[in-house]
């Protein structure tokens, strides 16, 4: 159902909850409307979004005062070309592989200690 809702967007703009959860944002958040497919510009505030878009150096990123990040204002014209768009499609797709049942599973087991091969 949310994937249906997502596509009916151009592009999708996730910001943190209020400041209670920001420490400890919701990453699910940003997935989600990575894994429907619509280019997803995210701001970064907070330790979980900053660390979480660090560390996968995802380009469609804003914060509201600039800084290393680009202003909302700058990131919405560069959503305006199609290139950034694509780019930012393709760049949240690949970081859902990270987040998928079949990866998260493997990543459990490994922990587990198992070492074997997975066929999931």
């Amino acid at each position: 159902l949310y994937y249906n809702l997502f596509r009916t967007f151009d592009v999708m703009i996730i910001t943190p909850k209020p400041y209670q959860k920001q420490r400890y944002g919701s990453i699910q958040r940003i997935t989600s409307a990575m894994k429907s497919g619509v280019p997803v510009l995210v701001e970064a505030k907070g330790p979980a979004f900053e660390a979480f878009l660090d560390r996968y150096n995802y380009p469609c990123v804003y914060a509201v005062n600039g800084g290393k990040y680009r202003t909302l204002r700058e990131a919405l014209v560069s959503m305006q070309n199609v290139t950034m768009r694509v780019k930012c499609q393709e760049e949240g797709l690949r970081i859902t592989e990270d987040f998928s049942p079949k990866f998260l599973i493997k990543k459990l087991l490994r922990t587990m200690g198992y070492e074997g091969d997975f066929d999931c």
